[in-house]
């Protein structure tokens, strides 16, 4: 699914960004984008959306929710760490409310900006990441 956005909404984006340094990159989604190594590969990182377009000039990377429809974060992680020993994953890249945050294959936390001992945020997207 594409967003299409328009100047008006981006900046909307850009006035409501919770990174004053670079209101066009959102802090969470950048710390993931850095991690993968796409952090210039575009100029927004608003949306999980402009992260996946990013990532997929890198890597190959596919929608996974099917796998975790309706799991919070604490229950989808031994269901992508199955997924991810049979499909070879290097990681995941996970969309909560107002967040995204990255997993290893085995579903331990890599990036999360805003981390939480017991994780019963609700998964709204969920993408595998393998090399290309």
């Amino acid at each position: 699914m594409r967003i299409r956005t328009n100047g008006k909404v981006r900046a909307s984006n850009r006035k409501t960004s919770n990174n004053s340094a670079n209101p066009n990159k959102n802090i969470c989604v950048l710390a993931v984008a850095k991690k993968l190594g796409v952090e210039n590969d575009s100029r927004y990182f608003h949306y999980t959306q402009d992260l996946v377009k990013a990532a997929r000039t890198k890597y190959t990377v596919r929608s996974r929710m099917s796998n975790v429809k309706g799991c919070s974060v604490g229950q989808a992680r031994p269901k992508l760490a199955l997924l991810a020993s049979e499909v070879n994953a290097i990681g995941f890249i996970i969309q909560v409310s107002g967040h995204v945050l990255y997993l290893k294959p085995n579903g331990n936390t890599v990036i999360d900006t805003a981390p939480r001992l017991r994780d019963k945020r609700k998964v709204l997207s969920a993408y595998v990441v393998y090399a290309k």
